[in-house]
C-alpha cells in the first residue's frame, strides 16, 4: 500500500492521522510526518505508534504516494514548491488549506491534487468531509482517499465554487455554534440565578439531544420548531425574536468570511 505523509502536524493533521490509525485503516509503518515543531503532541504520537517515521518534507515526498499538506494557507506555496521536485510520478497531494484553489495549487505542482476541508467534529466520528478533486485525479486515487476519510466522517464531493460557503457550515460551524451558545448561556446567567456551569450543562445536553433527533428521526429544523413551539406559546415567542434578528447576523457572517477567503486568495499569488 502507498505510504501516507503529513506535512504539518497541527490540530487537523493530528485528527486525521489519529482517526486513520485508531480505525486501523493504515498501519503506523505506513505513516511519515514532517513538522517544524517537536513537542508533546509529536511525542504522544511516537509513544502510541512507534513505527511512525519523522522525515524532512523532501524525504517524505520521495517515499509517499498520498500526502496531506496541513500547513497554513500562506505556507502552502512554499511547501509545494519545495517538495515538487521530489514527488513520485503518481503522487496524490491533498491540501486542507482554506482559500487555496485547484488552479493555484496546480501552478505549483502537476501531480494529482485534491482539496479537502476537514472538521473538528470528526474527532467524535461525526462530521462532513468536503472534497474537491481536480480533473487529474485518477478514479482509484479518489476511491482510496474517500475510503480513508469515510472511516471517521461522511464524505461529500462538492463544486469548488461552493467550498467557501460549505466550509462555514462544516469546518467553521463548531466555532460559530460555540460562539452563539456561549452568548445564550451568558444571557441565561444574567437573567436568572443559574450558574454558568449549570447553563452550559443544560445547553450542551439540549444540543446533543437536538442533533440526535435531527439525524435519527430525520427531522428538519422547521419540523423540530413545530414540535417544540406551540402557536402563541413561550417557545414561539422566543423563536420569533431569533427569526427576526438572525438573518442579518448570518448574512453578515457570510459576507465577512467571504471577504476573508478573497483576501487569502489575493495574498497568495501563483
Amino acid at each position: 500500500m502507498k505510504k501516507i505523509g503529513f506535512i504539518g502536524y497541527g490540530s487537523m493533521s493530528r485528527m486525521i492521522a489519529d482517526k486513520l490509525l485508531e480505525q486501523e485503516k493504515i498501519a503506523d509503518e505506513m505513516v511519515l510526518v514532517s513538522t517544524r515543531t517537536n513537542g508533546e503532541k509529536t511525542e504522544t504520537l511516537r509513544k502510541r505508534y512507534p513505527n511512525v517515521s519523522f522525515q524532512s518534507p523532501e524525504e517524505l515526498a520521495k517515499q509517499c504516494g498520498l500526502i496531506f499538506i496541513c500547513v497554513p494557507p500562506m505556507a502552502v506555496k512554499e511547501t509545494l514548491t519545495k517538495i515538487n521536485p521530489f514527488l513520485q510520478e503518481n503522487a496524490h497531494v491533498v491540501s486542507i488549506a482554506a482559500g487555496m484553489t485547484l488552479d493555484r495549487l496546480h501552478a505549483w505542482t502537476n501531480r494529482q491534487i485534491t482539496r479537502y476541508i476537514p472538521t473538528l467534529t470528526s474527532e467524535t466520528g461525526i462530521g462532513i468531509s468536503l472534497v474537491v478533486h481536480s480533473e487529474r485525479v485518477a478514479e482509484d486515487s479518489k476511491k482510496r482517499l474517500e475510503g480513508y476519510l469515510s472511516a471517521f466522517s461522511k464524505v461529500k464531493n462538492i463544486c469548488e465554487s461552493d467550498i467557501d460557503a460549505a466550509s462555514n457550515l462544516t469546518s467553521s460551524s463548531p466555532g460559530f455554534i460555540a460562539a452563539i451558545f456561549e452568548e445564550f448561556a451568558q444571557s441565561a446567567v444574567r437573567n436568572s440565578s443559574l450558574t454558568k456551569e449549570e447553563a452550559f450543562e443544560f445547553l450542551i445536553h439540549s444540543l446533543l439531544g437536538t442533533g440526535k433527533l435531527l439525524l435519527e428521526k430525520q427531522m428538519t429544523f422547521e419540523e423540530t420548531l413545530q414540535r417544540v413551539a406551540t402557536k402563541g406559546g413561550i417557545t414561539a415567542e422566543g423563536a420569533e425574536v431569533i427569526q427576526n434578528a438572525m438573518p442579518g447576523v448570518f448574512d453578515e457572517l457570510f459576507a465577512r468570511t467571504g471577504k476573508k477567503y478573497a483576501e487569502i486568495k489575493e495574498a497568495v499569488r501563483p
